[in-house]
């Protein structure tokens, strides 16, 4: 085998590879919630509505949370809220230590008091994006209950990312026939900067008190593949353009 040749296989080899890296679907199950909480960890309250977009709540089954209204009323899954603050709570459940979410996790005079999250672990490529669409409604006029973000990069060795996607005291758009406000639907993304692997969570949690409810909903949740470095596109194109050349002149001297 000539020398040139050998860099061509070795240029076509390097497409195969490039191609393979940045179009790999990463196992991310059920993006789209259409087969329910299929892939899916939960806790607390948490179901899916429409069959498209997740829905995480601060609501209880039996407590009143947001009376005059009847008990349960913003309750989706017929589970209540689970504690937060507890060694077996909303924290360890997304991969957090204890208190860390709340607002004052050095002397908790504001807590976090009971919520709900879901999530999910698998693989992802430097490059990729994960990105989602999120709207918070509440029925709570007093304290700014939040919804949360979680990203554990297992192999990163750093603590999880926790993303402050937004608060009650935000969702000011009033809901047509409701108690509720809303933020309205928002996008929000993230770009891996390093492979591994990912736990990925959101979270919804009554902050200050037990009253009135907050409601979390995602989706059209998606991981788009990485775009190649210029440089290798560059080189790829090199190595594919020399194969050509060189079956060219082959053909030429028969």
């Amino acid at each position: 085998m000539n020398f040139p040749f050998h860099r061509a296989l070795c240029a076509t080899a390097l497409l195969a590879s490039s191609l393979a890296s940045t179009s790999a679907h990463a196992d991310l199950v059920n993006a789209l919630f259409g087969q329910g909480l299929n892939g899916w960890d939960s806790y607390g309250d948490v179901a899916v509505e429409g069959g498209d977009t997740l829905v995480l709540t601060t609501a209880t089954v039996a407590f009143e949370d947001d009376a005059p209204l009847g008990a349960g009323y913003f309750n989706v899954s017929g589970r209540d809220a689970g504690a937060v603050g507890s060694a077996d709570g909303l924290e360890p459940f997304v991969g957090v230590p204890v208190g860390s979410l709340d607002p004052d996790p050095v002397n908790h005079t504001v807590a976090l008091y009971e919520g709900s999250a879901a999530r999910q672990t698998f693989s992802v490529l430097a490059g990729q994006t994960l990105s989602f669409r999120w709207n918070l409604f509440t029925a709570d006029v007093v304290m700014p209950d939040p919804a949360l973000l979680i990203l554990d990069l297992h192999e990163a060795g750093q603590p999880a990312q926790v993303v402050s996607l937004s608060n009650a005291g935000l969702a000011l758009d009033a809901v047509p026939g409701s108690v509720l406000t809303q933020t309205g639907y928002q996008l929000h993304s993230h770009t891996f900067t390093q492979s591994g692997t990912v736990t990925l969570a959101w979270a919804v949690a009554d902050q200050g008190d037990y009253n009135g409810s907050s409601l979390l909903k995602i989706r059209a949740v998606a991981l788009t593949p990485a775009v190649p470095e210029p440089g290798t596109v560059a080189m790829v194109l090199a190595g594919v353009a020399m194969m050509l050349f060189i079956g060219y002149r082959q053909r030429s001297r028969r």
